[in-house]
């Protein structure tokens, strides 16, 4: 027997946390479950400090870690571990399908130019992520960076270095977590540092690879390109979100547009004192990359991705992906998030972030073009805009007064920020978005009508706030047919995020404690889903993900008292 294994067994008895628990109403689509049955609850543990629970409840995988211990990069690190462990064969299918999703959403095929990359384009590609990390390490040594940011993006490393241990190893290594020690090229094995694609388990870089997919294909999109060139319209962008004050409380909302071979999932991580609950783009990841959730300190955050033609990006740079975990992990005002996420400028993933304050009452928005940061903050009247530039040149405080007011918010990919529109040359590609939340979002008073406009569909236009593009009409100046859409949504509020505040933050099956509502899914159009089996792509491999995209708003379970 396994010594993992056993400890599994024996905590599990301890603490009468069943390792079959059974969940509520389940809606498959054709996979490799069995239809009408929902998944049993599995629970790994490495002890009665370090545990974690996965289960997949309407075609949503949820999963929870604890993890505490003295040192926070070694809790860190087994909770990476859990993850791991727990996940498994999961991150190995969220590799090969980022892959295959950036052939399918893009109809230029820049990259990769066919489906499945080339060695050539894992190469280029493996070569860009092994500079970045090594500068990122770079980075956390340098004597400049802030100790206290140092220190929380350590953690956040030794939980990717945990999650690849997990998925590819039977025990934890022993580390040197006293913080002088980080996991360089020496630690690894050259051929850990490879991108893989259809191979059996993934190496660090694969792991490193699904993080920073968002920013890595804006980085070699943009590399590509000659000096001061622009991107054509068909390339892909996402999401829709709304945030609206509703009483006295803050409704924040969320869809993921994104290829519909993305696995969307519910991830809950308490580290010590830290604990957030999110929506998770793929699994393997240290940080949401979709962006939507809350943390213990009472923020809770969404983002939609800027449309943009044109961007400055840099290669070496603090990528995204990693401040924006350190922003939603670690935040405890709307202003330490703003600084969080405006550490560094790379030109990839450029995202507007909605922001409240569940302590305060108080709102933000922070939008960003490659050489500007504009933050909008409210107390519940107008916003008050700021606007800092990495450039040393002028960035307007300028903003469109239908998509920012006191009472709302609306993302719909085109930001707000005049200047921010101007450095990209963002497009609106699906502007009946911006008419339907004007319509609907003034009668946004409870989580119900939230639900109900977050994924409205217009039946004569399916590029609506909860939209698809594979049926290849709609309101458009930049017509496609792809495999993408709005594949899930979420919606949560500042009543919830002080509920989860209250939490004692220890894992238990059996608590009644939920988190935010969440469908994975994707509109019905003439009454069916997106279903690939009846699409034009139905020679795509499906791995961990459904025939049918379809699901009901579930909300989550915490697995927490």
């Amino acid at each position: 027997m396994k010594v993992g294994r056993y400890i599994l067994l024996l905590w599990a008895a301890v603490l009468g946390i069943s390792t079959t628990a059974a969940a509520g109403e389940f809606t498959p689509g054709k996979s490799y479950m069995a239809p009408g049955r929902a998944p049993a609850l599995t629970s790994y543990a490495l002890d009665a400090s370090a545990s974690g629970a996965i289960q997949t409840i309407n075609n949503i995988v949820n999963l929870t870690v604890v993890s505490r211990d003295a040192n926070d990069l070694k809790a860190e690190y087994r909770a990476g571990f859990i993850q791991g462990k727990l996940q498994g064969s999961m991150i190995v299918s969220a590799r090969d399908n980022c892959w295959d999703n950036a052939y399918l959403i893009n109809p230029d095929h820049t990259f990769p130019k066919q489906h499945g990359p080339a060695q050539a384009e894992l190469d280029k590609a493996g070569d860009l992520l092994n500079a970045n990390y090594a500068a990122f390490l770079q980075y956390l040594e340098d004597p400049a960076t802030d100790a206290d940011t140092a220190h929380r993006l350590k953690r956040l490393l030794f939980r990717m270095l945990g999650i690849y241990h997990g998925a590819t190893v039977e025990e934890p290594a022993g580390l040197d977590f006293s913080g002088n020690w980080l996991p360089d090229g020496n630690y690894f094995q050259a051929s850990e540092l490879l991108l893989g694609y259809e191979t059996a388990g993934p190496t660090f870089m694969d792991v490193y690879f699904v993080n920073a997919f968002c920013d890595l294909m804006d980085v070699i999109s943009f590399l590509d390109l000659p000096p001061g060139g622009t991107r054509t319209g068909s390339f892909p962008d996402r999401c829709s979100a709304f945030l609206k004050r509703a009483g006295g409380e803050i409704i924040l909302t969320h869809n993921t547009w994104s290829g519909f071979l993305s696995q969307s999932m519910a991830q809950t991580l308490v580290v010590n004192n830290d604990m957030i609950t999110f929506n998770a783009a793929t699994p393997g990841l240290i940080g949401s990359t979709t962006d939507f959730g809350y943390n213990n300190k009472g923020l809770m955050f969404n983002e939609t991705t800027h449309r943009m033609s044109h961007s400055q990006i840099k290669p070496l740079g603090l990528w995204i992906f990693w401040r924006a975990a350190l922003a939603e992990q670690f935040s405890d005002s709307i202003t330490t998030f703003f600084d969080a996420i405006s550490l560094d400028n790379t030109g990839s993933y450029l995202n507007g972030y909605m922001l409240a304050d569940a302590n305060t009452g108080e709102t933000g928005l922070v939008e960003m073009s490659y050489r500007c940061f504009v933050y909008y903050r409210s107390t519940g009247g107008p916003y008050a805009v700021t606007s800092r530039s990495t450039d040393g040149g002028v960035c307007s405080t300028d903003y469109d007064a239908e998509m920012v007011t006191s009472d709302y918010l609306m993302g719909i990919n085109y930001p707000a920020s005049l200047q921010v529109r101007e450095d990209l040359q963002s497009t609106d590609n699906r502007p009946e978005r911006r008419v339907q939340f004007n319509r609907w979002l003034p009668g946004v008073t409870n989580l119900q009508t939230a639900r109900n406009v977050i994924t409205y569909t217009d039946p004569n236009n399916p590029l609506s706030v909860f939209g698809r593009w594979d049926l290849g009409y709609g309101v458009t100046d930049y017509p496609k047919q792809i495999p993408d859409g709005a594949l899930d949504a979420k919606v949560g509020s500042t009543e919830m995020v002080r509920s989860f505040m209250a939490l004692a933050g220890v894992l238990d099956a059996s608590a009644t404690s939920t988190g935010f509502w969440m469908l994975y899914g994707t509109p019905h159009v003439q009454g069916k889903p997106f279903i690939w089996s009846e699409s034009p792509w139905t020679w795509q491999p499906l791995r961990d993900v459904p025939d049918s995209l379809d699901g009901k708003f579930t909300l989550m379970p915490l697995y927490l008292r």
